[in-house]
This record gives C-alpha cells, structure tokens and sequence, in this order.
C-alpha cells in the first residue's frame, strides 16, 4: 500500500513579508472579517474601531439603529477620525483636524470656513465598507464589488458552522474577555486549533477533561455531531458549576464540546455554560494579537454571584499553552532548513485549513 504524503505550507509562507502583503490583499481585504460583536455598539452615536490588517474601520451605529462601516478616514485631508478604540458621538462624527462633521450614516454635513458652493458635498460621504451580522458578530468586507453573502461563506467552509445558530448566540453578551499578543503567524494558530495531535503533551489538564483528546483527534469514534464528551461527571473548566447551562443547550450539550473556524480569522467553542470566541488580528508574518470573549446569557451576567474567572483561567491556562507553542513552531518555521513539513491522517482539518487558505490566497 502506497502512503500519498501531504506537506505542510512552505516555510516562507510564515515568515515571508511579501507573503503577507499578498494575504493582505487577496484574504484580509476582500474577505468576511470578524470586527467585534453588535453590542459593542449598542446606542445611536456609538462607535469602535477596528484594525484590518493596517486598515482602519469604523463601525458606527445610526440615529436609525442601523450598523454601518466606514474607512476612518476624514475626506477633506486624510486624516484618522477616531484612535481610541470605542466611543458615542451625539449626532455627528466630527475630525480633529479641520472640524469636518458627518452624519450617523456618514454623510458630509458640516465644512467650517469652507462654503458650501467650494465643493459637494454629496459626493464627500465617508468611504462605506460592507457590513454584514451572523449571530450577533459584526463583519466587515472591504471588497470594491458585491461580496458573497456573509451566511454563505459560512456555511460553504470545511466546517459549516451553521450548526452553531441553534445556540442563538445573538442573543448572548460579552461576560468577560482576554488577549495576548502571539509572536506567531496567524495561521499557526488556527493551524494548532485544527488538530488535537499535541493536546496530551502540551495540554495535560485539557485531556483530562476531555478524554477524547489524549488520542490526537479532534472529533470522538461514534459522534456524527462533530461534538466530544466531556469526562464523566465533570465539566469543562473548574469552578463553573454554579454557571448555569445556556438556555439553548440540551442535556447532550450540556456534557459535550463543539469547536470550529470561521475563515479566516474566527475560533468558535461551546463549555456548555458558554460560547469561547477566539478572534485574531494579524499584525505582521509573525506576530497576531488575539482577543477571547466569553458569552453568556444575560441574565446569568445579570446574576448577583455571577462570577466566571473560573471559565477564564482555564481558557487562559490552555490558550497560554497553545500560544507558547506556537511561537515555538514560528521560530522553527522561520529556520532556512524548513522547506516544508508533513500532514498525518489526523492533521486533516489543518490540512483542509491549509487548501482553503491557498485558494483564496491564490485565486484558485
């Protein structure tokens, strides 16, 4: 019997400047891109900014309760409109520079000490980006032509993550959260959350809660539902029990573990308690800051003995753990003697990753 060997992306393509400028223009700007949560901005006049890999977006929620995105980018000069990362602007958006305003939906209203009849305004509206919301996330698409439809590429991707609407997480709240900024590539993260193969040695507390872990797969012999079990009478993170379930799980749910990717820079998990929102932001070929949300019911956030740090630690502990051994692999990668590795049967989803990454990377 022949074994037909399956290779790892080139080295270069982890460490490779031009590689990355290449992501960044044939991925990262004409993709879905995750940009936060609805809630972020939940009031007309509210606001947060987002970095798309170098470029600034401001997501901006109308006096007609609508989300738009806008490049924040003042037109009269160029100059950024907003740095911090969130705020409330009453009724118009105006620039530090010049004192240029524009409306909740971008238009140009007001040019102190330049006459209306100087130039048009209606052609000085802030440059739109598309916007789309799945499940209470907010997408940003900053294609010049109609994008495929948010849902869609969703559900087309090697893990169809439509499943993951019967836990009707637009209805959940940010209960807590963590970041890190990781001295890896980006997609050595989402690379290491596609297999399980190093989850017994690097994650010694993790298969212990979830036994199916310790054989190196990610999905568990006898379940068609892409779950795995959580140990017997146990939970997922310690000292979450006074958590209640989230009112859409099941008592399958409720002793299960459900993951996966939404390309190319979202990591989705359930704990029964909560959904774990992985988000990445590339910064470089390597170097990516990663944001963790936890989600919860808000009437569990409501609860007077709310108290989640268990949840956190936990997702603290095993994402440290994976972070420092990604960026061990970047520095491997980035050795001249890599020119490639090798994908075993059970690095199929890194594999599948990998293929979904050249074609939009390459145009395929």
């Amino acid at each position: 019997m022949t074994t037909v060997e399956r290779h790892t992306l080139p080295g270069r393509d982890y460490r490779d400047p031009e590689i990355f400028e290449l992501e960044r223009q044939q991925i990262f700007l004409t993709s879905w891109f995750c940009a936060g949560r609805a809630e972020m901005a939940p009031n007309p006049g509210d606001w947060f900014t987002v970095d798309v890999v170098g470029e600034s977006i401001l997501v901006l929620r109308g006096d007609d309760g609508e989300l738009r995105a806008f490049y924040n980018v003042c037109r009269h000069r160029g100059s950024r409109l907003r740095e911090e990362p969130s705020g409330n602007d009453k009724g118009t958006i105006m620039c530090p520079y010049h004192a240029w305003c524009y409306d909740l939906k971008g238009d140009l209203v007001v040019t102190p000490k330049v006459d209306e009849d100087e130039i048009d305004r209606t052609k000085l509206s802030l440059w739109p980006v598309h916007l789309d919301e799945w499940q209470g996330f907010v997408f940003v698409n900053l294609t010049k032509g109609t994008p495929t439809p948010l849902r869609d590429t969703i559900g087309e991707a090697y893990d169809d993550m439509l499943g993951f609407e019967r836990f009707e997480m637009d209805q959940l709240r940010i209960g807590a959260s963590s970041e890190w900024i990781v001295e890896a590539n980006w997609k050595i993260l989402i690379e290491n959350y596609n297999e399980c193969l190093h989850c017994p040695t690097v994650h010694p507390e993790l298969v212990e809660v979830i036994p199916a872990y310790r054989k190196g797969w990610v999905f568990e012999d006898g379940r068609d539902d892409g779950g795995v079990t959580l140990a017997s009478g146990g939970t997922y993170a310690p000292g979450v029990d006074t958590l209640p379930l989230l009112p859409t799980m099941n008592e399958v749910d409720a002793r299960s573990v459900y993951g996966g990717t939404i390309f190319p820079n979202v990591m989705l998990d359930t704990s029964g308690t909560a959904i774990i929102v992985t988000q990445l932001f590339p910064l470089g070929p390597a170097r990516t800051r990663q944001v963790a949300w936890y989600l919860f019911h808000p009437d569990t956030i409501n609860a007077p003995d709310f108290d989640p740090s268990g949840l956190v630690q936990f997702g603290e502990l095993v994402g440290g753990q994976d972070n420092a051994i990604c960026e061990r692999v970047q520095l491997g990668v980035s050795s001249q003697a890599f020119d490639h590795g090798v994908y075993p049967e059970k690095d199929k989803y890194v594999y599948a990753f990998n293929q979904r990454y050249l074609k939009e990377r390459d145009g395929g």
